[in-house]
């Protein structure tokens, strides 16, 4: 039986839309069991309902967390593995942004932004690796952006955020090898998810099944990193990272 097909238990954050409620029914409607948070109970009790409906055989729990409440993370997701009987894959995808740029009426929607990508991450990551150590084995992996790859004007927080996830997963992965911890970094491009649906240019973007879908098949091959989708958002970070500065200070996001 390949890996794909055995059964696992699985904790997703952000659930209730856009990549993580679609890692959600993917996962779901292959049996795994689940357990399911976002600040919204409702739409989690009706995605749960949905991947029932479409015969979806596993376990499903669902519970509200804000993870940018860091102790509700070391309350909830213990408790989550808990009712599960056990973790083997968690996802660190709840994130949220803000168009803000600077200034004292934008800093504490900067603040939460920093709070919930990059210090929920971390939080939730360190709630569930006293369970990966002691059964030396599992899989972390965070939705980090390829705006991770360059500080984006109009998106400074966010920019920040998600440089902060990739970095500190980087650091995290040799930390945890030992114990036979995999860590997974994904940097998605344009998906059609609510995060970015504000924007009024969304180059490539692709519908969020179809997202992810692709990162489901990153994540079951356990790969350190990836772009997602690869074409043409691999070679679009390459060249973020060497855009002459006076030229990329004229690139901002509306």
């Amino acid at each position: 039986m390949s890996e794909s097909r055995v059964s696992k238990k699985v904790i997703i954050t952000g659930a209730s839309s856009g990549i993580g409620r679609e890692l959600a029914l993917i996962y779901g409607k292959a049996g795994h069991d689940l357990a399911l948070t976002s600040r919204r109970k409702k739409s989690l009790d009706d995605l749960a309902k949905e991947i029932r409906s479409a015969r979806g055989k596993g376990k499903i729990v669902t519970k509200p967390l804000d993870v940018s409440d860091a102790d509700q993370n070391f309350k909830v997701l213990p408790a989550l593995v808990k009712d599960l009987g056990g973790l083997d894959l968690f996802i660190a995808n709840a994130g949220i942004s803000t168009t803000s740029s600077f200034g004292q009426k934008s800093f504490e929607a900067d603040r939460q932004v920093i709070e919930t990508n990059l210090v929920g991450l971390m939080a939730g990551a360190a709630a569930v690796l006293e369970v990966f150590k002691k059964q030396k084995s599992g899989q972390i992996v965070g939705i980090s952006s390829v705006a991770s790859f360059r500080g984006i004007p109009g998106s400074s927080s966010y920019s920040a955020s998600k440089a902060g996830v990739s970095t500190y997963l980087e650091a995290l992965r040799g930390e945890v090898r030992k114990y036979g911890i995999s860590v997974t970094v994904i940097h998605p491009g344009f998906i059609d998810t609510p995060i970015n649906q504000q924007l009024k240019s969304r180059p490539f973007v692709v519908p969020v099944s179809v997202g992810a879908k692709k990162i489901h098949d990153r994540i079951e091959s356990r790969v350190r990193s990836a772009v997602v989708p690869w074409f043409p958002w691999a070679f679009i970070g390459a060249l973020m990272k060497v855009v002459p500065e006076f030229l990329w200070e004229k690139i901002g996001l509306k």
